[in-house]
């Protein structure tokens, strides 16, 4: 495995966007990690919705 290889698998980006919609306050977090795309979507602190690669994940 080369260096590039190797900084590739460890790379991590997560993005944060907060916004009050009927009062409500929606956080989405967007994180990609490992070639993975994971969107998670929060509604007043509480875990709503995971959708992994586009697809949605079930939640426990």
């Amino acid at each position: 495995m080369g260096l590039r290889d190797h900084l590739t698998q460890n790379f991590r980006s997560v993005s944060t966007s907060t916004e009050v919609i009927n009062g409500r306050r929606i956080t989405t977090r967007k994180i990609v990690e490992n070639g993975q795309e994971r969107i998670e979507i929060e509604e007043d602190g509480q875990l709503k919705s995971i959708r992994v690669n586009g697809r949605e994940q079930l939640k426990c």
